[in-house]
């Protein structure tokens, strides 16, 4: 199903859901009151305990279908993140190819002064490799005092 048609499906059945909860209340608070029932609500007062067992299994099967919905969607985006970031990883050097995995080990994110502790790295190569690889896009330097949080763009972000 389309992503759009996904997320019109769900706004319709939680709207749907407030609906019928708003009318069950509304019929509830005339019935307080001692106020007479509309007669096409009236069926809503004579099943009361049946619209109520109905409505939490509505409510069940509403938040289990929005949760089939959204979880389908990010499962989709990790593919396609994960994807992505394979076909960058074949036309990356040895050492950017290890920068990206310390990064995805880390959640996405991890510090310059990590970087620098790899094997065979140094503080000025490791500038350099993470300037290369902001300058392609690949990553985003965020700069907290002397501290650089490296964070791969969210594209690329599998996890």
């Amino acid at each position: 199903m389309d992503s759009r048609k996904e997320i019109m499906l769900g706004i319709l059945v939680i709207s749907g859901f407030i609906f019928l909860i708003t009318v069950l209340v509304f019929v509830y608070a005339l019935a307080a009151q001692g106020q007479p029932i509309p007669d096409f609500l009236a069926i809503f007062m004579q099943y009361h305990i049946q619209f109520m067992v109905l409505m939490g299994l509505f409510g069940l099967g509403s938040g289990l279908l929005i949760y089939t919905i959204l979880n389908s969607t990010i499962e989709k985006q990790k593919k396609a993140a994960k994807t992505n970031l394979d076909i960058i990883m074949k036309f990356l050097s040895e050492q950017d190819q290890e920068i990206l995995e310390l990064l995805q080990k880390k959640g996405g994110m991890t510090t310059q002064s990590e970087i620098a502790k790899l094997p065979g790295m140094t503080r000025l190569k490791a500038h350099r490799v993470v300037k290369k690889l902001e300058d392609s896009g690949i990553i985003h330097i965020e700069k907290y005092g002397k501290i650089n949080m490296l964070r791969i763009v969210d594209e690329l972000k599998a996890s």
